[in-house]
């Protein structure tokens, strides 16, 4: 960002670049999440790869990599066949990541809200927490984001907490908040763990620091 001269300047720079980078930010890291974290808790729970119910999930599994949002129907029918099951909950959870890939954002936020409904495992429910943050975020509901965002008590994700808290306060124009956000997820969890944390600091305060010393 460059430098600007008064703070109604610094906040219009602020809006312009959340307007163009904030909804790519968010939804990148929820896709991203979607896989990384399903194909996590997929293999620790052993799921036996033999059985009926997991060559139906495997099946869908494919089809939604290879087809996409032609393979939601039958995705969401799985899940609701498999409500309360691991392979429900996963399910939803890819359903989600693909949903969002799409810019459904909707059926997003419906699939999540069924995989948290149903799991029982903490560590996966404030994953899920966090993706239905930045999918709130996303849809521009604040107040639901930040009741989601609250859930969240694992101290292993105080470092996402805390960076979808900054998203958040950057989207309400709170710049200040923000930047103290993300130097906290930095703090928890350490510059070179999330580059992309540090470019959003980093552009942040350019203008920020700029306002402050005038």
């Amino acid at each position: 960002m460059d430098i600007y001269n008064t703070e109604e300047q610094q906040l219009d720079a602020l809006k312009r670049w959340w307007q163009e980078y904030g909804k790519a930010i968010i939804l990148g890291s929820v896709i991203g999440l979607g896989g990384l974290f399903g194909w996590r808790y997929y293999q620790s729970h052993q799921i036996e790869t033999r059985s009926a119910g997991a060559e139906a999930f495997e099946q869908i599994s494919q089809r939604l990599a290879a087809e996409g949002s032609a393979a939601f129907a039958e995705a969401s029918a799985f899940v609701e066949q498999h409500k309360g099951n691991n392979y429900g909950e996963l399910a939803a959870l890819l359903l989600a990541a693909e949903a969002v890939r799409a810019n459904e954002l909707a059926l997003a936020q419906q699939q999540l809200e069924l995989a948290l409904a149903g799991t029982k495992d903490a560590a996966l429910g404030d994953t899920i927490r966090l993706r239905l943050a930045r999918v709130l975020l996303a849809q521009n509901e604040p107040v639901a984001a930040q009741a989601r965002l609250d859930e969240v008590t694992g101290e292993a994700f105080a470092a996402l907490r805390s960076e979808i808290q900054g998203d958040l306060f950057l989207a309400q124009e709170r710049p200040d908040a923000a930047r103290d956000a993300y130097r906290a997820a930095l703090d928890a969890g350490g510059p070179g763990d999330n580059p992309g944390l540090q470019l959003k600091l980093d552009n942040l305060a350019v203008s920020v620091e700029a306002g402050d010393e005038e």
